[in-house]
C-alpha cells in the first residue's frame, strides 16, 4: 500500500529553518521532505539521531548537491513519487531542473511553488525566463515569502491562489531579555553584521562607511573576502569570524543595531533573527524582507543599495530615533507570526 502524505516538499539541502517549519506543519498534517544532498547554498543541518523531526525525509541523491547527476536525481524522484500518494507537492523555487521537469508531469492541482525570489532580482527574459514562466504555469498556487515576492506573480498575471508566508521558514528562538530602558556604559550605539563575507553581501560598503564615522561595528562571519575586508578596516571594526547559530543570541544581545547591506538578498532570515533578539535594523532596498519586516513594522530603516551616503544618513537617523524603532521591535508577536506562516501552507488543503 502506498504511503499517503498531505505535503511532499521538494527542496535542495537540509536547513534548520525549513526543518522547524516542517515540524510545525507536521503537528496536524503529514509531510515528506525530499532533498538532493548537502551543499554550500545554505547552512546545512547534518541529519542524524540528534536531529528531531516529526516528519519523514529522504535524499534522492547522496553526497554533494552540486556534483549530483541530475538525470539520476530526476529518475530517483519519479521512482519515489510512484511509491507514495500526496495531496500537495511543494516546489522550492525553480532552482532544480529535476523538480522543474517533474512539475510538467505532475497534476497541476497538486503543484505549489514556494517562492523566495523577488521582483527585484527575477528576470523573465530569455530562455531562463521562459522556463520560469513555464514552471509557474504548472502551479495551482504559490507561496511567496513577502510582498516583493508576491509582486512577481502579479506582474505576470498569475491567476491561482497566492498565500504570502511572511518568511522562508522558522528560525531557532532562544531565551532572551529585551529591555527598552537598559542602561549603557558607552555613548555610541554598537552595530552588527552577521553573514558570509562574499561580494553580494556588500560588506565593503559597510566598512567604508564605518571607517569614516568611527562608530563601533562588529562583523560576524567568514568567506572569501575575509582577509581583504580585514586589511582595510579601521580599529573601530571588530571581526569575530564564523559563529555557530546556537551561539549568536549572546552576540545579538550585546549590540544595538543590525545592518544588512546586500546587493541582493532574496529574504534575509538573519533580519528576523536580529529583530527577535531585540535589534532595530538598517537594510538595503534589495533585501527581500525590507518591506514586510522593516518598513511595515517600523523596525528600522532602508537605504538605497550601494549608496554610502544614504547608508550614513540612516545611521545618523538611527542614532536619533533608536528607542522608537526598538519599541516597534519589541511589539512583534513572534508566536502569531510563526502561526500565520504555517497557516499559509495549511490553507492549501483546508481552504
Amino acid at each position: 500500500m502506498k504511503k499517503k502524505y498531505d505535503f511532499v516538499y521538494l527542496t535542495n539541502t537540509p536547513s534548520f529553518y525549513k526543518f522547524n517549519l516542517c515540524n510545525e506543519i507536521s503537528k496536524t498534517h503529514s509531510v515528506l521532505l525530499v532533498l538532493y544532498g548537502y551543499g554550500s547554498e545554505a547552512v546545512n543541518t547534518i541529519l542524524g539521531d540528534s536531529v528531531e523531526t516529526r516528519f519523514d525525509y529522504t535524499f534522492i541523491n547522496q553526497g554533494d548537491s552540486n556534483d549530483r547527476n541530475k538525470l539520476k536525481t530526476f529518475l530517483g524522484l519519479i521512482k519515489l513519487m510512484r511509491r507514495i500518494k500526496c495531496r500537495k507537492i511543494l516546489y522550492s523555487g525553480w532552482m532544480a531542473p529535476e523538480y522543474n521537469l517533474f512539475s510538467l508531469f505532475s497534476a497541476k492541482k497538486r503543484n505549489v511553488l514556494v517562492c523566495e525570489s523577488t521582483i527585484f532580482d527575477t528576470n523573465f527574459s530569455g530562455l531562463k525566463g521562459l522556463i520560469k514562466r513555464l514552471v509557474i504555469s504548472r502551479m495551482s498556487a504559490v507561496l511567496p515569502s513577502g510582498q516583493p515576492h508576491a509582486e512577481l506573480f502579479k506582474r505576470i498575471g498569475f491567476k491561482g491562489k497566492c498565500n504570502i508566508t511572511g518568511s522562508v521558514g522558522i528560525f531557532n528562538k532562544g531565551a532572551r531579555d529585551i529591555d527598552l530602558a537598559k542602561s549603557r556604559e558607552y555613548t555610541d550605539l554598537k552595530y552588527l553584521y552577521v553573514g558570509r563575507l562574499i561580494d553580494v553581501k556588500n560588506v565593503g560598503l559597510l566598512i567604508d562607511a564605518f571607517n569614516l564615522n568611527g562608530k563601533p561595528l562588529t562583523i560576524v562571519g567568514d568567506g572569501v573576502l575575509a582577509n581583504a575586508l580585514k586589511s582595510k578596516a579601521n580599529s573601530n571594526i571588530e571581526f569575530r569570524g564564523f559563529v555557530n547559530n546556537d551561539s549568536l543570541g549572546e552576540i545579538y544581545q550585546t549590540h544595538d543595531v543590525f545592518i544588512l547591506p546586500s546587493y541582493s538578498e532574496t529574504w534575509g532570515l538573519v533580519v528576523e533573527e536580529a529583530l527577535y533578539w531585540g535589534l532595530p535594523v538598517i537594510v538595503s532596498d534589495r533585501v527581500g524582507s525590507s518591506i514586510d519586516m522593516v518598513k511595515d513594522l517600523g523596525t528600522g530603516l532602508i537605504f538605497k543599495s550601494g549608496d554610502k551616503n544614504d547608508l550614513q544618513a540612516c545611521v545618523d537617523k538611527m542614532e536619533r530615533e533608536h528607542d522608537k524603532f526598538l519599541g516597534n521591535v519589541k511589539a512583534i508577536d513572534w508566536i502569531e507570526k510563526d502561526k500565520r506562516q504555517v497557516e499559509a501552507y495549511l490553507d492549501l488543503i483546508e481552504g
